[in-house]
């Protein structure tokens, strides 16, 4: 992590030693997840703001580009219409706070401030990818109020029965994309895009694994790990117990989506950047 950390802020740097114009942006828009609880895309949404900070290359298709993102992941099983999912009963929510380098590459050439729609270079579709820094807190909501999971060890962790650490609430992010841009004005530029964000983690929903046994849970972690760990409605196992049975699926990393608009302000001299 120390080491990515490293690498976010090293490209960060180089925001100040190339290019020609610099833009400050805001972003807006929505994001949904795909995971344990949600398998369909573009379902169970919220919401995502941001800031954006970026250099244009002088070969006028690359774009280097430093972004702060929050947003807001849930999901419930209720809402899944599966009637397994539904007797499961999970459900989440999470604050993503999102940062780091971007790369933008330009299908056309592309000159900010170039306003005029008859001339080349005014707007291009273009692809996005980066790495990036994600600090996640899944929650859920229990007797009116939300409650931390990963404290809990839902799943039995840090225990004598599961030797498995707690999942790190920070975690790298690989988002990657595709958009659409085009000059507002002289200064100004709108930008349509979608990316998608590759985790490395199964635990943005706090659901990975088995169902531990309730009775040892609740005697080393506590009542409310063992409350939230299983809140079926019907428990599938023997003896009215879900213990040994899947509760997620452990191969399948968490996705996290993100669309919107980004609008940005280009800081030039008017004379070192012609209209054409």
């Amino acid at each position: 992590m120390r080491k990515i950390t490293c690498f976010i802020l090293l490209v960060f740097t180089t925001f100040f030693s190339y290019s020609q114009i610099k833009e400050f942006g805001l972003f807006a828009g929505g994001t949904y997840y795909i995971g344990d609880l949600n398998r369909v895309h573009a379902t169970q949404q919220d919401f995502a703001l941001g800031g954006v900070y970026k250099k244009d290359m002088p070969n006028n298709r690359v774009s280097l580009r430093f972004q702060l993102m929050y947003t807001q992941v849930k999901s419930s099983d209720y809402n899944s219409g599966i009637s397994q999912q539904i007797n499961r009963n999970l459900s989440f929510r999470t604050s993503v706070i999102e940062f780091g380098p971007v790369v933008e590459v330009d299908f056309f050439p592309f000159v900010p401030g170039q306003n005029n729609p008859e001339k080349g270079s005014y707007g291009t579709p273009y692809f996005f990818g980066g790495i990036n820094y994600m600090r996640m807190n899944p929650k859920t909501k229990y007797n009116g109020e939300w409650v931390e999971l990963q404290p809990l060890g839902t799943e039995g962790q840090e225990t004598s029965f599961n030797l498995q650490k707690k999942y790190s609430l920070n975690q790298i992010v690989i988002p990657f994309g595709i958009g659409v841009k085009v000059n507002l004005s002289h200064h100004s530029s709108l930008s349509f895009e979608y990316g998608m964000r590759k985790t490395f983690t199964d635990y943005l929903d706090d659901v990975s694994g088995l169902y531990p046994d309730l009775n040892k849970l609740q005697a080393e972690s506590g009542p409310l790990a063992a409350e939230l760990s299983d809140r079926s409605f019907n428990p599938e196992g023997i003896n009215q117990s879900s213990y040994g049975l899947q509760r997620g699926n452990s191969t399948d990393k968490d996705w996290y989506m993100v669309s919107g608009i980004v609008l940005t302000y280009e800081f030039f001299n008017d004379s070192s950047c012609p209209k054409w």
